[in-house]
């Protein structure tokens, strides 16, 4: 049996990575719901537009691998996107057969019924290609306003011009998700400032003195054993992103809600 790491500073933030998704369908009301039963009170989520350009949670642009639907999501209508059935049976097999996807705006009124809850926003490049970065975060900024959920929401991307256009829309705090670990990244960086600092937790360096030092709190991903998690924690990292939320919050090392 592998021993425990031990936890030498204050637990870390353990943010559920597309909701509980190492044991639910992926951004859908259904793992957000369980990650927070669990005690999870940050998550993060991956926002497509449909073609009627309505926000909905989902990280590919192809419904092959969560619905079985060999359509493109930014071709997709809403209430089309809404009827199909969210179950990944290429993981689950025929356990959430008669789950649901969920539009942006519906897991909105349940983080403003949670009000302890704070998301991270992943605005995705596949359809900022396809309808801009204006037109996709307008449509993003409508929902939050319409539930008062501004306070809640930390907007990211891997697109550092979303973190500059959120700024100039609105008061949310932003989050930039590290493209690669290099100097034009680094200079990109210090410009921009955001509130959090994204990274794969394979890219980041294993000496803490090459980690680059500033104003932003570190978020590595996707870290989903306790160790791993431990261990991280104790190299100053405050926010660790995973798809295993219950299994790490029910350690009592790592269980945090603050």
């Amino acid at each position: 049996m592998t021993k425990q790491s031990v936890l030498k500073t204050a637990p870390p933030v353990l943010v559920a990575h597309r909701g509980y998704s190492g044991r639910y369908p992926e951004n859908t009301l259904l793992a957000y719901q369980a990650a927070y039963q669990h005690g999870a009170r940050y998550m993060e989520l991956d926002l497509q537009l449909t073609a009627d350009r309505v926000p909905v949670l989902h990280h590919d642009t192809s419904l092959k691998r969560m619905a079985g639907v060999d359509a493109d999501i930014r071709d997709t209508k809403t209430k089309h996107f809404k009827a199909m059935h969210a179950s990944y049976r290429q993981r689950f097999e025929d356990e959430f057969l008669d789950n649901r996807f969920t539009t942006f705006k519906r897991f909105c009124k349940w983080m403003a019924s949670n009000e302890d809850v704070t998301t991270f926003v992943e605005i995705k490049q596949e359809s900022i290609d396809r309808f801009g970065i204006p037109v996709f975060m307008d449509e993003v900024h409508k929902r939050i306003l319409s539930t008062d959920t501004e306070s809640q929401c930390v907007i990211i991307s891997f697109n550092h011009e979303v973190i500059e256009y959120t700024r100039n829309i609105s008061s949310m705090r932003t989050g930039w998700v590290l493209p690669t670990w290099n100097d034009e990244c680094r200079e990109i960086l210090e410009k921009l400032k955001p509130d959090f600092l994204f990274c794969d937790v394979e890219s980041l360096p294993r000496n803490n003195d090459d980690i680059w030092p500033g104003s932003w709190q570190w978020a590595i991903y996707n870290l989903d054993d306790v160790n791993s998690a431990i261990d991280m924690a104790n190299r100053g990292i405050h926010f660790l992103e995973t798809n295993q939320i219950g299994t790490l919050m029910s350690n009592d090392a790592l269980a945090n809600r603050t």
